[in-house]
């Protein structure tokens, strides 16, 4: 028998016979970045049906970019054999900042700077279309498919190239009022440090983001002989050499660790949540770091407000960009 759709209260479902009649909606999913796209469609449940990549390179403008992620959605529903009118909605994490679905000055994105994606994939798709930070869009995900699932208060904060945050308070997601909420790695927290690709001196990320563990070893690369001779550094060479003694490699690492536990205790002192979630590159290769944070955060957290937090890895890994897009199409009421 064929499947056949109908509309509900919740968008475009799709009754399957072979699946024993029960009501599958078909969401997309867009993960831009700086340095590729993921695209996908997937469900409710957290199921990815079908995913393709872009390089984001490509693509001179935000325009064309839009063009070629509206081609691949198409393309992975003729794939699967359903039609995009079969398609509830599209969620897309983007980089930020944002004004609503548009693309403010970024500098991944430097060519995309007022590229209205909502308006403009809608145009493109027929489907309407939900955008978010990307942080927060992995919040999203975390609490719909992962570690913040049945949680009503908790932060999501991403430790990768760069430092970011997404906020769930009250069962909901907190954006702000343009969609920029939960900019943590932009928090200043030693005024007269380095300067950040923001424009000011000594944010979070600046100090404890993966670029920022990097630079910090290529700094003082000669004081370490694990790392003098290394034609290039990367953060994971730190870790390890600070897991073999490497005395430089642990100061390098237990700095980091100060700095973005002090950023976390803001966080648990703000929003007394039930649990700061923590994902992204860095801590998904170097899950062992939690371990150096957490007493951090305890120490410059009000106690009272740290002894009901939890504070745990991420569970969605690498998928979590392209699940945060996708739980941000489910969880949309556009």
């Amino acid at each position: 028998m064929q499947s056949r759709t109908i509309s509900s209260g919740i968008g475009i479902l799709n009754v399957n016979p072979n699946e024993g009649g029960f009501l599958l909606a078909y969401y997309a999913g867009v993960d831009i970045g700086g340095t590729k796209i993921a695209v996908g469609i997937g469900r409710e449940t957290g199921d990815i049906l079908g995913e393709g990549r872009l390089m984001t390179s490509e693509f001179t403008d935000g325009d064309k970019g839009l063009d070629a992620i509206a081609g691949e959605i198409k393309e992975l529903c003729d794939k699967l054999g359903i039609s995009m009118d079969s398609l509830s909605r599209i969620g897309v994490g983007s980089p930020g900042p944002l004004d609503g679905g548009k693309l403010l000055k970024t500098a991944n994105l430097p060519t995309w700077e007022g590229v209205d994606l909502s308006a403009g994939l809608k145009l493109r798709t027929g489907r309407p279309t939900a955008v978010e930070n990307d942080a927060t869009a992995a919040a999203i995900g975390e609490w719909q498919f992962g570690a913040g699932k049945g949680l009503q208060h908790f932060v999501y904060v991403t430790v990768s190239t760069g430092v970011g945050s997404g906020i769930v308070v009250n069962g909901s997601r907190y954006a702000g009022i343009q969609g920029n909420a939960g900019e943590i790695g932009h928090m200043v927290m030693k005024p007269q440090g380095s300067v950040c690709r923001c424009g000011r001196r000594g944010c979070l990320e600046t100090l404890a983001s993966g670029t920022a563990i990097q630079q910090r070893a290529m700094e003082r690369a000669e004081s370490s002989p694990y790392l003098k001779t290394m034609a290039t550094i990367e953060a994971q060479d730190v870790f390890a050499g600070a897991v073999k003694g490497d005395l430089t490699c642990q100061s390098i690492i237990r700095e980091a660790s100060q700095y973005l536990g002090l950023g976390l205790s803001y966080l648990v002192n703000l929003f007394n949540p039930q649990a700061l979630i923590l994902g992204g590159g860095v801590m998904v290769n170097q899950p062992e770091w939690l371990n150096i944070i957490i007493p951090f955060v305890a120490e410059y957290s009000m106690a009272d407000l740290f002894q009901p937090v939890n504070i745990a890895l991420a569970q969605l890994g690498t998928d979590s960009g392209l699940l945060g897009a996708i739980a941000t199409a489910v969880t949309s009421q556009i």
